[in-house]
């Protein structure tokens, strides 16, 4: 064990590139596929309205990056309630000092510096097996909710039009957020500024539909089949032409499935079953969706871990911020 010569600290401006080269070498010895995700996702988040950089902390050996652990605090909704959350992505160490206890340091002193800022809970999606070491539970959230079948042959799209979004949306893109997740059980919310809703690839779309002149939606979604549509700001006269729209002018699809990231309750304020449309519940979790309780004090976030642990249903469905669609 090497981890008394280690230095952990809070990451500096000339720190950037040996972040950015740590991540690369790491992720591709784990993943060796030509894109590598993290190192963007790092750059990335540096700009979110969030950014803190007591939370991008580093390990130093010798004078030299041997790990670096990102946590990003976003404002979350738990059970009706606001409280303040951090996701931990990325997490990397050097591979010729992995198993070393470096990745627990770097978790461990960003667990405290989350308390010290007031920060509730933690989540992330990892290894299994890995992070439970640290408090983490397996399969406390999900992903999606829902799972739409749609013939979209005969439901009128004409003149619906779709554009990127604008600094002038944001007023109705987040009151419109905030009436549909209010009530959650558990709900992300990306914040106040534009870099928080637009997409961050080519792969996502973030955009306003319109109708004519008047605004129907934003809607945040991955341009592949099955459509996966991630967010869906609207009401429950326009969601079925506008899911409607994306499978045909986007996907070149008159029949097929599409996947939300939304409760069935939410989807249900927005979508009603018909002979071309049917929604159905079907919750996408698994042992790699964690949660950690930061605030142990906080009983609202114990009662949420409880209730979730008994029934997948319990499960609040949480869709992360544009910045972390990265992928390919």
């Amino acid at each position: 064990m090497i981890t008394i010569n280690i230095n952990i600290r809070s990451e500096k401006l000339e720190d950037y590139n040996s972040i950015v080269n740590l991540n690369y070498n790491s992720f591709n010895e784990w993943h060796p596929r030509n894109y590598k995700a993290e190192p963007l996702i790092v750059s990335a988040l540096r700009h979110s309205q969030y950014y803190d950089k007591d939370l991008s902390i580093v390990a130093e050996l010798d004078g030299h990056i041997v790990g670096h652990a990102l946590f990003s605090m976003f404002p979350l909704i738990v059970m009706k309630e606001k409280r303040m959350g951090a996701f931990l992505a990325p997490i990397c160490v050097d591979t010729k000092l992995q198993k070393q206890g470096i990745g627990k340091m770097l978790i461990e002193e960003g667990h405290k510096r989350l308390q010290d800022k007031g920060v509730s809970v933690a989540l992330l999606c990892g290894h299994e097996n890995y992070y439970p070491k640290f408090g983490y539970e397996n399969k406390t959230f999900a992903v999606s909710g829902v799972h739409v079948s749609i013939d979209a042959e005969n439901i009128s799209t004409e003149n619906i039009t779709e554009r990127s979004i604008k600094n002038t949306d944001l007023e109705w893109i987040t009151k419109q957020w905030n009436n549909l997740h209010k009530d959650d059980r558990l709900a992300l919310y990306p914040g106040d500024t534009i870099s928080q809703w637009f997409n961050h690839s080519l792969i996502y779309r973030s955009s306003m539909i319109y109708k004519d002149n008047t605004l129907l939606a934003y809607v945040r979604y991955r341009n592949t089949y099955p459509l996966e549509v991630k967010e869906l700001l609207t009401t429950e006269d326009n969601a079925e032409k506008i899911i409607a729209y994306l499978m045909k002018e986007n996907l070149k699809r008159t029949k097929g499935d599409v996947i939300l990231s939304l409760s069935f309750e939410n989807a249900s304020k927005l979508l009603k079953n018909n002979e071309y449309l049917k929604a159905e519940e079907k919750i996408s979790t698994n042992n790699a969706f964690m949660i950690k309780v930061i605030d142990k004090s906080d009983n609202l976030i114990a009662k949420y871990l409880q209730e979730a642990k008994l029934n997948t249903e319990n499960l609040g469905i949480l869709t992360f911020p544009p910045v972390l669609e990265i992928d390919d």
